[in-house]
């Protein structure tokens, strides 16, 4: 029987589940890939919501959902429907 703790094994159901992108998480991707997501610029973000972002659903998608308000006061040009 095997002995290793089942409880410290990574659940395969969850192992590549897409986590949450935060202020200081690297962009995947793209120009800005590697920079916190923070200083990301908005007017690239805006470019990417503008581009098909606003209707997919992954972790660059939903951060810039989270922080419409924000991206929205810093990139004032843009529109962020």
């Amino acid at each position: 029987m095997d002995s290793t703790d089942d409880s410290q094994q990574p659940n395969p159901d969850t192992r590549d589940m897409k986590q949450e992108l935060q202020d200081n998480d690297p962009m995947p991707f793209g120009k800005y890939k590697g920079d916190p997501m923070e200083k990301v610029p908005a007017s690239y973000l805006h470019w990417l919501w503008t581009n098909g972002k606003s209707k997919e659903s992954d972790p660059v998608a939903d951060y810039i959902r989270r922080n419409l308000s924000a991206l929205a006061q810093e990139y004032k040009d843009g529109i962020w429907e």
